[in-house]
Formats: structure tokens, sequence, C-alpha cells
């Protein structure tokens, strides 16, 4: 019974009877469609969990999964790109803006004094109104200031995107991107990157650092971006040799 279950399952699932986002019946409603046991529903529902065909959110009931966006490693891919190809809405919104002494990592990757300051920007990345990704910015003080006031009035007309602030600052500040540097790793959610994604401390995250570089290899821009690890999928294509 628990496999002939998990097989009317999986093609109710495969079929779209249950589309990405909605909930499954209950394990009473599945024993009563069925005619199974309560045990049986439950190791069932348990493999196809994780399978991860299905996802349980706690006090809410068991979903099916909606589908992750997909990041292409080997291009520079442009948030809403993403998000709208995962057949979702995007919308890419400044939280704050601050100018904070610069820290070591983000010193370094600047090339600034121990002294300098920065603007740090906070942006979030949301699909269908649901937080995906944290992104925060930083940039020298005359580049930071001039995008900061661009960025609040390109908000009024719901127009912030990452495009916009690069051609901000080439045609405010002559400074054409040529080249990004980025790493990904595995990470715990902190408390501020929890909070900002709605997700619980220490739940799966994608922790990147990025570097901009202009034509005239200059870095301009360091970011440090907080992807959900339930959100996203990260993909490289590239030739496989056979010498």
């Amino acid at each position: 019974m628990h496999r002939q279950l998990q097989e009317a399952l999986r093609r109710e699932l495969a079929s779209g009877r249950y589309r990405p986002g909605d909930r499954i019946p209950s394990e009473r409603v599945l024993c009563e469609t069925y005619g199974v046991s309560r045990t049986t529903v439950r190791q069932t529902v348990n493999d196809l969990v994780h399978e991860g065909r299905l996802v349980r959110v706690p006090a809410k009931g068991t979903f099916v999964p909606l589908r992750k966006i997909e990041q292409d490693l080997a291009r520079v891919s442009w948030f809403s790109e993403t998000v709208k190809a995962a057949g979702r809405a995007p919308n890419l919104r400044l939280l704050t803006a601050t100018r904070i002494p610069a820290e070591e990592a983000v010193r370094l990757a600047l090339e600034l004094s121990p002294d300098d300051e920065v603007v740090r920007l906070d942006l979030i990345g949301r699909a269908d109104g649901e937080p995906l990704v944290r992104y925060r910015i930083h940039l020298p003080p005359p580049l930071g200031d001039s995008a900061v006031a661009a960025l609040r009035q390109a908000q009024k007309e719901d127009a912030v995107s990452f495009r916009f602030l690069l051609q901000h600052l080439r045609d405010a500040h002559g400074l054409r991107v040529a080249r990004v540097v980025q790493s990904l790793e595995a990470a715990a959610a902190d408390d501020s990157a929890a909070a900002a994604l709605g997700l619980r401390r220490g739940s799966a995250v994608m922790a990147s650092t990025r570097t901009v570089f202009t034509d005239a290899d200059e870095p301009v821009e360091y970011d440090e971006i907080v992807f959900r690890g339930d959100r996203y999928r990260f993909t490289v294509r590239r030739p496989y040799p056979l010498d």
C-alpha cells in the first residue's frame, strides 16, 4: 500500500493537479481518499519530502515546493531576468543606505585606506512578494552618495535594478563595468539575513561576495549577497574536454 500510494501521489504531482505552492490534502483526507492508514500516509509523505517533491511548513501543512530560481554562474545574470525565467514577478527594493567605516574585507576589495568610509546599500529581491535574496552593496562615498539619490528616485517609479545602478555609474561618473569576481559558499543565516529573508536563524543559505571592476581594472563596488538556499539553484554550463 505504501508503494501504491507513492506512485499515485507522484502521478498527481507530475500531472499538475497540485501546482507549485499548493497545499496537498491533510493526512485525514488522504486516508479517506486512498483507503489507507494514517501510518501509510505519513510514511509516504515523509518519503516525498525527502525526495524534494513536497515540503512541510510548520503549523501550515505540506506543500508542493515552488520552482527554484536558477542562476547561471557562467555569465552575469540580472535578478529580474532569473526570476522572470522561473515564471514569477520580480521586485527589487532599497531598504537602507548608510555611511560606515569600511570593514577589512570591504577595504581590501576596494583598495581603500584604513580610515576610509563606504556607503552601504541594503536591497531585498523578491519574487511575487516573497523575499529571496539580500544584497549588501558597498561603494566609495562619491559614488555611493549619488547612487543613493538615484536609486531613491528610481524607487518612486518602481524602476530599481542593478542594470539601472551600473548605468548610473556610467552616466554620472564615466565608469564602465568590465568584469566581476564572485565567490559562493554554503552558510547559515545570521540574525540580520534571517530577518530580511523571512527565515529562521541558522537556515541554509548561499553566501556570495562580489567585486566589480571597471575597464581600467579599478574596483568600484563590493557586494555581500545572501541567497535563500531553498529557493535558488546555481548552474555552470561548460564544454567537457575529450583529450
